[in-house]
């Protein structure tokens, strides 16, 4: 396996998370016969970083931990060994926050809410497919020695919570996934039973519509809104850079028309001036972002929608799709129906 250049890793993945996932991948690996040194060599992170409660790292040195596991293991169900540990008191005062919804739907809300506070690293598109609620895992982002262990853990993981907030055994209805079928399909079935597609073009995960309803056995308004704003607090201190604040604010945003520089000032209480001066301190431009949020939310469309190209060029605010196609190809390198036929490939 050609290995991924770091630098790129960390321009595109340095956003600070919680060190529990890496933790755990290094219980996974460990009962797979690979060393800790091992995963954890070029990650910057020590043993006994690992071993302060407090420790934060950046998702790019778990992304490189993980290639390192790869590259040694190449079982295709680590993914899953690796998220049926992530049990909700793993996610912290998020899980505490989950456990007291009203409901499955009111947890996924929070969850969603908190996204960048999360276990993810994936970006996840929801949707309601008839009596089913279908999870479409979106890996385009993340470098490809990821992508299935990143899906596979997550969807996983998602199995875990839904069973640990219902209080009771529920199995997904179909899930899919990207890779051929493993020679010892085993830990797929054990995990999300006999509705398994392999060879699929993207990885998703559908259970009952019905279960979302049912009410959850520890739901407490109080605790819930204690914690949220204690989940607030820690998303305010990621968010430490004006650039990350930028961003979110338009990540945040409907699907139409992104917003303006001087919404997003308006938003943040800043001058033009002071915004454009802070964000040349940190080497970027209210344009950059932007041009790299819509990008963001264009591959999403593409990936996770059957809107036709016009339809993506106009809800992203586009008056046509000639120049969403030219602004698309400067950031992919490539035009929107070729990135999303690419993207959309089976995995051999």
């Amino acid at each position: 396996m050609q290995k991924t250049n770091n630098n790129l890793i960390i321009k595109h993945f340095s956003r600070k998370r919680e060190a529990t996932t890496l933790r755990l991948l290094l219980d996974v690996a460990d009962k797979r016969g690979v060393s800790t040194p091992h995963i954890l060599e070029g990650t910057q992170v020590t043993e006994a970083d690992l071993s302060d409660p407090y420790f934060e790292i950046e998702a790019w040195q778990e992304l490189v931990a993980i290639q390192n596991l790869v590259e040694r293991d190449g079982d295709a169900s680590l993914g899953i060994m690796s998220g049926l540990q992530q049990h909700l008191t793993c996610y912290g005062i998020l899980g505490f926050a989950m456990m007291s919804c009203r409901n499955l739907l009111h947890a996924l809300e929070i969850a969603g809410k908190f996204n960048n506070i999360s276990l993810w690293i994936n970006d996840v598109d929801v949707a309601r497919h008839g009596d089913t609620i279908k999870f479409l895992i979106l890996g385009h982002r993340l470098p490809e020695y990821s992508q299935n262990f990143l899906a596979t853990r997550g969807m996983a993981a998602l199995v875990v919570w839904v069973n640990e907030l219902i209080g009771r055994a529920v199995m997904p209805v179909t899930c899919t996934f990207k890779i051929p079928k493993p020679v010892d399909a085993q830990e797929f079935e054990k995990c999300f039973g006999q509705g398994i597609q392999f060879g699929a073009k993207q990885y998703s995960i559908s259970f009952e519509r019905s279960v979302f309803a049912e009410p959850l056995k520890f739901r407490n308004r109080w605790t819930r809104m204690r914690s949220e704003n204690e989940l607030e607090t820690t998303l305010e201190k990621r968010r430490s850079t004006v650039s990350n604040k930028v961003r979110d604010l338009l990540l945040n945003l409907s699907d139409q028309k992104l917003s303006t520089e001087p919404a997003v000032c308006a938003a943040l209480g800043h001058s033009t001036s002071t915004l454009r001066r802070r964000l040349h301190e940190e080497d970027c431009t209210f344009r950059q972002i932007r041009s790299e949020v819509i990008h963001e939310r264009a591959s999403q469309m593409l990936l996770s929608s059957t809107m036709t190209i016009d339809q993506i060029a106009y809800a992203l605010g586009y008056s046509e799709s000639g120049s969403f196609g030219r602004a698309f190809k400067r950031q992919a390198g490539c035009s929107p129906g070729a990135w999303r036929k690419k993207h959309t490939r089976k995995f051999s």
